[in-house]
């Protein structure tokens, strides 16, 4: 039962590609779905794609560890809405673009363009690389197949889905990857919490066990400013932020879906449906670690890591059950897998390749599977990085700062010079690099605060002598600030 489930879910995943071939006219319609995508699709889209089985392992095992600490930045979902409605929605709706970073060559120039586009292109490669290999390490503690195996079948399946059905075929994959993400959580909750007397008895075992810290008992040190304690309230909400307003402002992954949408208000309701719906899957992930917690306790298991605890939960559900919970964790990969390796794609064609003329859908389906192969590559380079969770805020929320403060720095103070913001966000990108790889002993959350702040003294400091200069700036410079975009599309909304 459970490998029917699990192979029927691989099916119609391939299926949809496949149904969605014919559509597949040109690079507008395999990146962007020819701007014609639904707001719940998009919503539901985004959220998978931004949730990732790093959540869906990781979330519940941080639980099952240390708490509800990892709770505490959940709030910063829809604390976000402000500003990415207020500000962000509107420019990126208001461009007829595909890539994100054709923006900074009107700010800086093609040099700055480029730099833009590569520090995705890095950003992503680790991400795409840790997303095959967190299910697969999970699926190999499940199955007992070599890890290898599974990262090769996963790749295999979203590369072949994403190459031949493109970006309409990544979102309407990823609104079946949402139903059986939920609904396999759901069910393993229920089931779970019905196996040690209910929810009631789950909570009260939970909170004997302080399962429930930092909020019972309650932890004063969560409200403290030590930057080297692990999490903490300003810590997680700051970096959160942070992190959440790279991802939703800059992250190419995410941004493509706002370029999908038809209009402003179908790219508004989007944001806020996945705003709510990751509320809702971060919810049941959190009972999932308390339900692992008393699995550990009433089988005796003992293994140091979450994931172990976590396999031996899943092995442990009625038949069927089992099959979807592994189906929403390959569910929770190949979202983010598959949009990001279409990211990579647009941004390879759109930024760094100088092609003469439109890629032809076998150039663009190649590039596809060049992407999937350098992450099945790095997939079984990235569990040295340390653990999950770390490797998520540490690297992945990390080298996201550095490209938001260079869009920051160009779209609001169009003074700097094109040379200065070129080398001033070289600068960021390599010690946001250096930082996240090299500094121990700082706030999980803070890596992006860091390296955002980071980032912006290095492109002051290259843009200094420019701000001090009191020269006038070309209609063209000024067109491209977040301003000029704005005004130039009230004028004329077509455009």
């Amino acid at each position: 039962m459970d490998w029917a489930v699990l192979a029927a879910y691989l099916l119609l995943s391939l299926g949809l590609g496949l149904r969605l071939l014919k559509r597949q006219t040109g690079a507008d319609e395999y990146f962007l779905a020819s701007r014609s995508m639904s707001w719940w699709a998009l919503g539901l889209s985004v959220m998978v794609t931004a949730f990732s089985a790093i959540n869906y392992t990781a979330f519940a095992g941080e639980v099952y560890k240390q708490g509800l600490y990892v709770f505490l930045s959940v709030p910063v979902f829809l604390l976000i809405g402000w500003p990415v409605s207020r500000w962000v929605l509107p420019f990126w709706s208001a461009l007829r673009v595909t890539s994100a970073y054709e923006v900074l060559e009107g700010c800086g120039g093609p040099r700055l363009r480029k730099l833009g586009a590569l520090t995705f292109l890095i950003w992503h490669l680790f991400w795409v690389a840790t997303l095959l290999y967190v299910p697969a390490k999970v699926l190999a503690l499940i199955t007992g197949w070599p890890l290898w195996q599974l990262v090769l079948l996963i790749g295999v399946v979203a590369v072949v889905y994403t190459s031949l059905g493109g970006m309409r075929a990544v979102v309407y994959t990823d609104v079946m990857q949402f139903v059986v993400l939920a609904g396999g959580l759901l069910f393993a909750v229920v089931i779970a919490a019905k196996g040690v007397g209910g929810f009631g008895q789950l909570l009260r075992d939970t909170a004997a066990h302080n399962g429930l810290r930092p909020f019972y008992p309650w932890d004063p040190q969560v409200l403290s400013l030590n930057p080297q304690i692990r999490i903490t309230l300003p810590s997680a909400l700051i970096g959160t932020f942070v992190a959440f307003l790279s991802r939703y402002g800059v992250d190419q992954v995410v941004v493509q879906r706002w370029f999908a949408a038809r209009d402003l208000r179908q790219a508004r309701r989007a944001f806020w449906l996945n705003a709510f719906a990751a509320v809702f899957a971060l919810s049941l992930l959190a009972l999932f670690g308390f339900a692992i917690a008393a699995h550990s306790r009433i089988t005796g298991l003992a293994a140091p890591a979450p994931m172990a605890h976590f396999a031996a939960l899943v092995r442990d559900l009625p038949a069927g059950i089992t099959g979807l919970l592994t189906a929403g964790l390959l569910a929770a990969a190949m979202s983010s897998l598959d949009s990001g390796i279409n990211s990579l794609c647009a941004v390879t064609v759109r930024d760094l390749l100088p092609l003469r003329r439109e890629p032809s859908m076998f150039q663009l389906r190649l590039l596809t599977l060049s992407f999937g192969l350098l992450a099945t590559l790095g997939a079984l380079y990235v569990g040295r990085l340390g653990s999950l969770f770390v490797i998520a805020n540490r690297v992945l929320n990390g080298l996201g700062a550095p490209l938001l403060a260079l869009f920051l720095v160009a779209l609001f103070m169009p003074r700097i010079s094109s040379r200065a913001l070129f080398w001033g966000g070289l600068s960021g990108v390599a010690m946001s690099i250096l930082i996240s790889f090299r500094v121990q002993h700082l706030a999980l959350h803070y890596y992006a605060v860091v390296n955002l702040l980071v980032s912006l003294a290095a492109l002051f400091a290259c843009g200094l002598p420019d701000l001090l200069k009191k020269r006038s700036l070309p209609p063209s410079r000024l067109a491209w600030t977040w301003k000029g975009v704005i005004q130039a599309h009230s004028r004329n909304p077509l455009a």
